[in-house]
């Protein structure tokens, strides 16, 4: 019996959780992400527990609204789900300026009116695992949101392929140093030619047919 994309989904989900809290810069180990969603005790941060809670339901609505169009309201539901307890303004397209960690390049006001233009651009892009590639790199620099891009970055890529039957998204722990360097690179000029490269190598894991 092979995997479905969706089983996929749900047979990584802790592990998925614990590489995007990684990705996020919380030291949280796997057996805590483990317990965390288990519920059972263990010695960790608020803000972590909050985090992997979160992804948790974030993940769930994911899964449990696959026929739900891509659009800016499924953005914001996410961000709203993943920055619950953890920002302020989750979910609201951002109207104040955002600094970003390891680099200077500030990100541009966000206008409600391109990201649905850019979002109904990136629809059109046929390779499904580019479209996929493509929602993340715009979602994360283009910085739509207080807080929590990256992760509502993460989970449209991922939406994207689960729909398609592909695999899932997830950027591995040993590359997570060198796709930091990649994605800076990426914020400062702009050019995705060589993180989505690096990503469609490393950071879609396929299922098996």
């Amino acid at each position: 019996m092979h995997d479905t994309a969706i089983e996929m989904a749900k047979r990584m989900l802790v592990d998925s959780i614990w590489k995007s809290a990684n990705l996020e810069g919380l030291g949280t180990t796997f057996p805590k992400t483990e317990a965390i969603l288990a519920n059972a005790p263990t010695t960790t941060k608020t803000e972590e527990v909050l985090f992997v809670i979160n992804m948790k339901r974030a993940w769930q609505f994911l899964l449990d609204n696959l026929e739900y169009s891509n659009c800016i309201m499924l953005l914001r539901e996410f961000d709203k789900i993943v920055g619950e307890l953890l920002f302020n303004y989750a979910g609201e397209i951002r109207t104040i300026p955002v600094q970003i960690g390891g680099t200077s390049w500030e990100p541009e006001m966000p206008h409600t009116g391109i990201i649905i233009a850019s979002i109904n651009e990136i629809e059109q892009i046929e390779d499904v695992e580019l479209r996929a590639l493509k929602y993340f790199c715009y979602i994360a620099r283009t910085q739509m949101f207080i807080d929590g891009n990256k992760r509502v970055a993460q989970l449209m890529a991922n939406k994207v392929l689960i729909e398609h039957n592909i695999g899932i998204f997830q950027i591995p722990i040993e590359k997570l140093e060198e796709f930091k360097g990649i994605l800076i690179e990426f914020y400062e000029n702009g050019n995705d030619i060589k993180i989505i490269g690096f990503m469609k190598v490393y950071c879609i894991r396929r299922i098996q047919c």
